[in-house]
């Protein structure tokens, strides 16, 4: 299985890296305003980019490397969400040296992520690749991608919405609770982190078993 992995971390394409500054354009318009809400959707969908960056082959190439190497079916599929924790590493430190460039030595209120940020970005990230790898087991790479993709679409809308409400002085009840339930976030952030954490792992877990149920009946012989 680690063979797996070093596979992912070595034939990763170089602009798969370029294209994932294209999230902090999304996200940030290359600078930030302090809010915590857009760092951690950044560092969620440029961990999420990158992870399905190696998964861009069909995956009747990848049987090749099945058939060639003395793994199962069961490792390739470990291997996939586990290489997961690597991508999310490498975005985290990106993502957060990035804030603290901001935060050092540009005129712009901000602050660097805390731990449960950082947790809530992690659990919110293996959702969304638990829903991309049984996807592009069983239904190919693109139509996977397009589905999952329309995630950051919704967030960003969301996130718009959000922000226009706060612009509009008639709308007070709703100001209210979006600050109330930012003000609860805010202060039970470990709570909020370490339930996500449990959905998170408990969907992993789903996943895992589903993605290894398909790529068992796959059939690679190709004669």
């Amino acid at each position: 299985m680690k063979a797996l992995i070093r596979k992912d971390l070595y034939t990763q394409k170089a602009s798969a890296f370029l294209l994932t500054a294209l999230w902090f354009i999304i996200f940030t318009n290359f600078f930030t305003d302090g809010q915590p809400v857009r760092h951690v959707l950044l560092l969620i969908f440029v961990a999420y980019f990158i992870a399905i960056s190696t998964s861009n082959k069909a995956f009747e190439k990848e049987s090749v490397l099945i058939n060639s190497l003395p793994v199962t079916r069961k490792q390739f599929v470990l291997a996939k969400y586990a290489s997961g924790f690597i991508w999310f590493g490498l975005s985290a430190a990106a993502v957060l040296f990035y804030i603290y460039l901001f935060d050092t030595f540009a005129p712009f209120p901000t602050r660097m992520m805390t731990i449960p940020e950082v947790l809530i970005a992690l659990g919110c990230f293996y959702v969304i690749i638990s829903l991309f790898y049984p996807l592009q087991f069983k239904a190919g790479y693109v139509l996977a991608t397009s589905l999952t993709i329309a995630l950051p679409l919704l967030s960003m809308m969301s996130f718009r919405i959000i922000l226009n409400i706060m612009e509009n002085p008639r709308m007070v009840a709703e100001q209210q609770f979006f600050l109330h339930t930012a003000d609860l976030i805010t202060t039970n952030q470990w709570t909020i982190a370490l339930s996500v954490l449990l959905v998170s792992a408990l969907l992993t877990w789903l996943s895992i078993l589903l993605s290894i149920r398909i790529v068992r009946k796959i059939d690679f012989d190709h004669g």
